[in-house]
């Protein structure tokens, strides 16, 4: 392993010890705060459902202002063009059915991505009802057909609990996850998979260089230590995995292509840092991923079940 990324915005947590072998698999980084302000008063504050397939429970009332600063959309004159937003949920048991709904999706898109591999591979979710138990992908089982009925309950010594599918899991997955869900707090889901441009770009243990938009989201937000992305929702872990997946190709690319007359051109650290903040958010890394779950869910509706 050779790069770990996350997308969470809080503050650094103390350090917390452990073992030799576990630093090994589970490094995070972090990122500052970096919210924009507050929109003004006339900011439209209605929304569209977060998905034409899923019928979630949600709340009405507002609050959506920060999201609307993270999307950087156009609507129409009035505001009334409305925007995808996240739910709101009437309890921690909606948040949980709809959270494993979209832990199952994300392993459809990482599959069709390519980044299956035999045994290898996993993404984990915290439970929103137990916060110190988290949800896993069973061991053997395809990441194309994964549904959220497949998904097992795993608490914090890495026991199968009743609530979840009955099998068992990957003994790496439990040494990444549950050192970084006991360390970091913040981050709700990570992604690890054994894909082919990352497990190329990591044996270099270098960083992206920022050479293009795209790597600007990962800005001063990596360490060398493997192929992981964090996030405080399956969706934003995902698809800064697939995203930084494409960056490692375009950067091994760019590194083939590059030579005299051929030079590679820096982004600045100015436009790089505002770049990161706009585009590298939670909230738009959380709508980057709805195009692949919709794909997923009109494949295969079962996926949900």
């Amino acid at each position: 392993m050779a790069a770990i990324y996350r997308s969470c915005r809080v503050r650094p947590l103390p350090p917390r010890v452990i073992s030799r072998e576990q630093l090994r698999y589970v490094t995070c980084s972090r990122r500052a705060l970096g919210l924009a302000a507050k929109s003004p008063a006339t900011e439209p504050s209605t929304c569209a459902p977060e998905s034409p397939i899923q019928n979630t429970p949600r709340s009405t009332k507002p609050g959506n202002e920060q999201y609307f600063n993270d999307i950087l959309f156009r609507s129409n004159k009035t505001g009334q063009v409305a925007i995808r937003v996240p739910p709101k949920f009437a309890s921690k048991e909606d948040e949980r059915e709809y959270q494993k709904q979209h832990l199952a999706v994300a392993f459809r898109a990482l599959a069709r991505q390519g980044y299956d591999e035999g045994l290898s591979g996993h993404i984990s979710l915290r439970d929103p009802v137990n916060p110190e138990h988290f949800w896993i992908n069973p061991l053997s089982k395809h990441f194309a057909m994964m549904r959220a009925s497949d998904l097992v309950l795993a608490d914090e010594h890495g026991h199968v609990l009743p609530g979840g599918a009955q099998r068992p899991f990957n003994v790496a997955a439990f040494v990444i996850h549950s050192e970084i869900h006991k360390a970091r707090p913040d981050v709700n889901a990570a992604c690890h998979a054994h894909s082919i441009h990352g497990r190329a770009f990591s044996c270099f243990g270098k960083p992206l260089e920022m050479i293009f938009q795209d790597a600007l989201k990962f800005y001063k937000d990596h360490a060398n230590h493997g192929l992981i992305t964090c996030g405080s929702t399956p969706d934003e872990a995902a698809f800064l995995f697939i995203s930084l997946d494409r960056c490692c190709h375009a950067q091994l690319m760019a590194n083939a292509a590059s030579g005299p007359g051929w030079e590679k051109r820096h982004i600045p650290k100015e436009e790089a840092e505002w770049v990161q903040r706009r585009r590298g958010n939670s909230n738009r890394m959380w709508l980057s991923f709805q195009p692949y779950f919709d794909q997923e869910v009109e494949a295969d509706p079962s996926v949900l079940e």
